[in-house]
């Protein structure tokens, strides 16, 4: 696994079409649009599981992230790339169900994204260099706590929960913290 700053990312245009390759932290220190898969994966009870993310990793270290996320390797497509995170992640595999694609744009970090839904009761396997803990919660519950600041969350977090609960992105200002 290369380090994350050596990872390689295609470079897109506004309309998702590669234009180069480019080293990860180039690609983030230079905001150029790129590629992201995430995945919100649900027991059959349908509460959600969320990651605490490692205290490693360079951006967002210690927030409260969607299930799985990662970013889409050159040749590779979105659903491609959120099946490898499920494995790589947490262990799992299964039928995912696509459920949007977000612009690119300062809000996402000039990711263009791509959300999958697993549900499953397959026990997850964290990965312990990815994810420092996880966690099932209710949608709901999750989104109370993040409307009341209680936790640290990524923006993905929160604009994925709202997404899916069909209700407004919350506002807890515990956003921060991304290097």
């Amino acid at each position: 696994m290369p380090q994350e700053s050596e990872e390689l990312l295609d470079a897109v245009d506004e309309k998702d079409r590669p234009v180069g390759t480019e080293r990860r932290g180039v690609v983030h220190q230079r905001r150029l649009r790129h590629r992201s898969a995430h995945v919100l994966v649900f027991s059959r009870a349908g509460d959600i599981l969320i990651q605490l993310r490692s205290a490693s990793k360079d951006e967002y270290p210690l927030h409260w992230d969607v299930s799985v996320g990662g970013h889409v390797a050159p040749g590779e497509t979105y659903e491609q790339a959120a099946r490898r995170e499920l494995a790589e992640e947490l262990g799992l595999t299964g039928e995912i169900r696509f459920l949007r694609k977000t612009a690119a744009s300062e809000k996402t970090g000039w990711e263009f994204t791509c959300l999958y839904v697993l549900t499953t009761d397959q026990p997850p396997r964290p990965n312990p260099r990815e994810i420092a803990a996880c966690r099932f919660v209710a949608p709901q519950s999750l989104l109370s706590e993040m409307r009341s600041g209680r936790l640290l969350t990524t923006p993905a977090l929160s604009s994925a929960v709202a997404f899916y609960l069909g209700a407004e992105e919350p506002e807890n200002g515990n956003e921060s913290g991304q290097k």
